[in-house]
C-alpha cells in the first residue's frame, strides 16, 4: 500500500500510537493524527488523504460522523470508522456517510488489515469504473453531435451530388467508428463485470457439487450470482437488479459490493434476511431514494442462502425470488417474500424471513433470477415458466 495516505482521527492517544504503527508497519503513510474534530478538518484540507480512520464517538464540539459529515461535503473518500461499541443505533446514525467498514477495539490486527485494503481498493475500482464510464459517455455524446452536424449538413446540400456522395462517405465512416467505440465500451463493460463475478474454480472450491448457468441477454447483464465464504459458513445468491445492459450492469456492481461490505463488516456472520434487509438499506442510500421528489424504484431482486456445511443447516431468505429444494425425488418450493430490495414504494416496510433446512447426503437445491423462467420458444412461442423449471430439474434430477 505504499503511497497510501492515512489521517487519523482519534482522542485517544494510546490508540493512536497503536494504529500509526500498524499502519505504517504496513506501508501506508500517515500524514497527520487529529485529536478533535476542528484540526481533524485543518489536516484534511491541508494534507488531502486518501483514506479516512475516524474514532466514531471522537469526544468535543464535534462527532467522529460530524467531521466526516463535512469533509464528504467537499469531498467523497473511504472511511474507516473506529469504536469500543458498534451497536445498530451507531451504525443507523453513521449510514449517510457512507462508510467503508467498522474498526472495534480492541483491536483485531487481521480485521483492522483486511478491512484497509477492502475500503482502498474497493473506492479505487469504483471511483476508476466510474470515470471510465463518464468518459465514455462523453465521447459518445460528442458522436452523437457530430453525427447530428453531418446529417444537417447532407440534408441543405442534396443538390451537390458529388459533395452529397462524400458526405455520405464521411458520415458512414463516422456511424461506423462510433459504432465500434460503443461496441469496444460496452465490451469494457463486460470486462469489469467479469472480475466480480466468482469464478467456476471459485464456486467449485466452496460448493463441491454445483453448476452456475450465467448467460446475458445483452452483452454485460443486471443478472449476477454472488459468492462469500465466511468463517464456517458460505454464503452463495441469485440477484436480478432492475434494468438490463449497461444500466442493470451498474446496478449489479452496486450490488455486489454492497453484499461484500454487508457480510465482511464485523465479526458476526449475519443471516440472510439480515443481509437483505441491510441490502435495502444501502441501496436506498446509495441512490439516495429516500430524498424528497426521488421516486425512483430501481433495485434488486435476490434469492440468498447461508450454508453451513459442518452442521449440515442451510438458511434461505429471498427477494421475490424462490429456493427449490430436491430430496429424494420430491421438490419443495421455499418461496422468497413478497419485497424487493431498494425503492421507496414500500415506504421502508420491506421485511425478509429465514427459512430453515436441515441437510441431508443427496439433497439438491436451485435459486435463478426470473430470466431463465421468461425465456421464450417451442411451437407456441411462450415463456417456459416456474412449472416447467421444477418438471426439467425432477426429470434431469440424476444428472
Amino acid at each position: 500500500m505504499e503511497g497510501i495516505k492515512v489521517l487519523i482521527v482519534e482522542d485517544d492517544s494510546f490508540v493512536a500510537l497503536l494504529l500509526r504503527e500498524f499502519l505504517t508497519n504496513w506501508g501506508y503513510t500517515i500524514v497527520d493524527v487529529a485529536s478533535d474534530g476542528d484540526s481533524a478538518i485543518s489536516a484534511f484540507e491541508k494534507t488531502q488523504p486518501d483514506i479516512l480512520l475516524v474514532d466514531i464517538l471522537l469526544e468535543g464540539s464535534m462527532t467522529g460522523i460530524d467531521v466526516v459529515s463535512k469533509i464528504k461535503e467537499k469531498e467523497d473518500i473511504p472511511v474507516l470508522y473506529v469504536t469500543a461499541d458498534l451497536t445498530d443505533e451507531i451504525v443507523e446514525k453513521s449510514m449517510h456517510t457512507e462508510p467503508s467498514g467498522y474498526v472495534t477495539k480492541p483491536f483485531n490486527e487481521t480485521q483492522l488489515k483486511s478491512l484497509m485494503q477492502i475500503a482502498v481498493s474497493s473506492f479505487k475500482k469504483v471511483k476508476q469504473n466510474l470515470e471510465i464510464l463518464q468518459q465514455e459517455i462523453t465521447m459518445a455524446k460528442t458522436l452523437v453531435d457530430e453525427l447530428t452536424e453531418t446529417n444537417s449538413h447532407l440534408i441543405t446540400a442534396t443538390f451537390r451530388e458529388r459533395a452529397l456522395k462524400k458526405e455520405l462517405e464521411s458520415s458512414n465512416a463516422l456511424i461506423e467508428a462510433q459504432s465500434k467505440k460503443i461496441h469496444d465500451s460496452i465490451n469494457y463493460s463486460l470486462r469489469i463485470q467479469q472480475s466480480i463475478i466468482p469464478s467456476y474454480e471459485i464456486f467449485e472450491e466452496a460448493l463441491r457439487k454445483q453448476f452456475v448457468y450465467y448467460k446475458p441477454k445483452d452483452v454485460v447483464s443486471g443478472d449476477f450470482p454472488w459468492m462469500f465464504a465466511k468463517d464456517r459458513y458460505v454464503y452463495v445468491a441469485a440477484v436480478d437488479c432492475t434494468g438490463h445492459g449497461v444500466p442493470g450492469a451498474m446496478m449489479s456492481m452496486i450490488g455486489n459490493l454492497l453484499l461484500n461490505a454487508i457480510v465482511n463488516n464485523g465479526e458476526y456472520c449475519k443471516t440472510p434476511s439480515e443481509i437483505l434487509a441491510e441490502l435495502h438499506k444501502a441501496v436506498v442510500k446509495t441512490l439516495k431514494q429516500d430524498a424528497e421528489g426521488n421516486k425512483a424504484a430501481d433495485g434488486m431482486d435476490a434469492a440468498l442462502c447461508r450454508i453451513d456445511f459442518k452442521n449440515k443447516e442451510l438458511l434461505f431468505s429471498g427477494a421475490h425470488l424462490p429456493l427449490l429444494f430436491l430430496r429424494n425425488g420430491e421438490l419443495e418450493t421455499f418461496k422468497g417474500d413478497k419485497f424487493p430490495v431498494g425503492g421507496m414504494q414500500y415506504r421502508n416496510r420491506n421485511t425478509y424471513s429465514d427459512h430453515t433446512i436441515a441437510l441431508q447426503e443427496g439433497d439438491k437445491f436451485f435459486i435463478f433470477s426470473d430470466g431463465i423462467i421468461d425465456q421464450v420458444g417451442g411451437p407456441e412461442n411462450m415463456k417456459w415458466m416456474t412449472s416447467s423449471l421444477k418438471d426439467f430439474v425432477v426429470e434431469y434430477q440424476n444428472l
